[in-house]
């Protein structure tokens, strides 16, 4: 768990550094959704599949595990995943600069509020 949250806290850093004009700084930024995710999964005993599917299991598991308050982030990590799979397999240049832009910081709001829920802290936005 705690390795997937070290590399969780560095992926937003490294996609900011690429820039919105850099169409992988989306896939990093999602990578760090899914590495925050893993470590949710972790948490509780579960480990994801790294077959077919894997990355979609995550995705569920967080809408089930985490509920509503984290809905609108794992809603732009579903469709993330789902772009970054037409970016790394497809069609490179589908994702615009503001797309990016919005991923990142989405992805470092992700991985800051699923750190706090998984030191227990009361800074993991439910507060209000």
């Amino acid at each position: 768990m705690a390795a997937q949250l070290v590399a969780a806290r560095r992926d937003p850093d490294t996609a900011r550094r690429l820039g919105p004009e850099e169409e992988w700084a989306y896939t990093i930024a999602y990578n760090a959704m899914l590495l925050a995710g893993r470590a949710v999964m972790f948490s509780e005993g579960y480990r994801p599949t790294t077959g077919e599917g894997g990355h979609a299991a995550v995705v569920e598991f967080l809408r089930i595990r985490l509920g509503a308050r984290f809905q609108p982030a794992i809603d732009l990590m579903d469709r993330m995943r789902r772009q970054r799979h037409r970016i790394v397999y497809e069609t490179a240049g589908s994702v615009s600069p503001s797309q990016i832009a919005e991923a990142v910081g989405i992805a470092e709001d992700f991985v800051t509020k699923v750190e706090a829920l998984l030191r227990g802290s009361s800074d993991d936005g439910t507060n209000g």
